[in-house]
This record gives structure tokens, C-alpha cells and sequence, in this order.
């Protein structure tokens, strides 16, 4: 960790990797909660975006101000391959003596998604998304097996955004700018999926 707090590191990131789900247990005005997180498929690739809508307010025949609202995560992920475990979990399909059964009336459960995505340098970012739902489902592509053996993919769709209690939607750590005075974020990270991470504010 780096002593001098003027400097900032700035390092392209190289991999993504360690995607781990924690069902929202609790999500209201004055509390909220998650089970211990799982770790889901291998990862590929993650999208992550962030949208915010803007409105200018004129006066004097120009821009007094503009204001920006926050109106949700997209996430994309590509993963190795779903076990019907996993779309019982994102999806809220049955899965019961071995038949994975999917109805219309499915509802995703609300959901925290955890990541980690390592720097040039060798460090990692670390990540945690509070809460959202894979309601937009998830993309099965199959192909018939030719000379040259071509596997498959699954990619999954959701929407993320502030939880009730403060308006949090992420929680981030960059290794790479930590200072040996970050005690808090620096144990928060070497047991990053145990649960999901809350910032401590009692400490630096």
C-alpha cells in the first residue's frame, strides 16, 4: 500500500474474474441485509453501466444549471455455462428432483453481485453492486458440433440500483490507491466475498 497520498495509480484493467451472487434479504428505508454470497459461473465479460439523464434549467437566455438524476445499472456478464442451481437462484425458476421447470410467473429475486476485475499492475479493483434483479433473463446459444469443436457461451441481463436505505448502488475498492492509513477497505478486500462490503466509517 502507498504512503504518499498524492499519489494516484492509474492502471488499465486485464482481467475480469470471481463473480459471486448474495440474495437481498432486507431492502427497506431503515435496514438492509443479504444472505453470505455464492460464487456463480466462471467469468468471461462484464458490462457495466451506469445511466444518468440530465435536465438544464435556463434563465437570462442561457444555463443557469444542470441537474443529473441517477436512473440505474445495466449489467451484462458472460459466463462459462449456468447449472439449473444457479437459474433457480437468478432467476427464481423451480429446480426439484432434478427438472428445471420455467413458468411465466417466474419473479427474479433481488439480487447483490460482487466482482473483481485485476489492473496491469497486479492489483484488483473489487466491487459490489447492492441490489437488482436478472428479470431480463439470460441468452442460451447452441450450435451443432462441426470438425473444429466451437463451445458455447451464456450471457445474462440485469438491472441494479439504489438501495432504500441511502441511496447506495456500489460499493468500490482500487487496491491499486489504497494507503497504508485505508485499514478498513484494505480487511475489506482480503475477504471481499464473505459477504457483502459496507464501508466502515469509524476508521480511516
Amino acid at each position: 500500500m502507498s504512503e504518499n497520498a498524492n499519489v494516484i495509480v492509474r492502471s488499465r484493467t486485464k482481467s475480469f474474474r470471481d463473480l459471486y451472487v448474495a440474495v437481498v434479504t432486507t431492502n427497506t428505508p431503515k435496514l438492509y441485509e443479504a444472505g453470505k454470497p455464492v460464487k456463480l459461473a466462471r467469468a468471461i465479460k462484464g458490462k457495466i453501466s451506469d445511466k444518468f439523464s440530465t435536465e438544464k434549467i435556463y434563465s437570462d437566455d442561457g444555463v443557469e444549471e444542470s441537474i443529473s438524476s441517477y436512473e440505474g445499472t445495466e449489467v451484462e456478464f458472460e459466463v462459462n455455462s449456468l447449472a439449473p442451481q444457479d437459474r433457480a437462484l437468478l432467476f427464481g425458476q423451480l429446480y426439484e428432483n432434478g427438472y428445471l421447470v420455467k413458468n411465466k410467473e417466474d419473479t427474479a429475486p433481488e439480487v447483490a453481485v460482487g466482482y473483481r476485475a485485476k489492473k496491469l499492475n497486479g492489483k484488483y479493483e473489487f466491487t459490489w453492486l447492492y441490489a437488482g434483479t436478472f428479470g431480463q433473463g439470460n441468452e442460451d446459444n447452441y450450435e451443432t458440433q462441426a470438425d473444429k469443436i466451437s463451445t458455447q457461451t451464456n450471457t445474462l441481463k440485469g438491472s441494479f440500483y439504489e438501495r432504500q436505505k441511502d441511496g447506495n448502488y456500489q460499493i468500490q475498492v482500487d487496491e491499486s490507491n489504497l494507503l497504508a492509513s485505508h485499514t478498513s477497505a484494505a480487511d475489506a478486500i482480503n475477504d471481499w466475498f464473505s459477504q457483502v462490503q459496507e464501508k466502515d466509517d469509524t476508521v480511516a
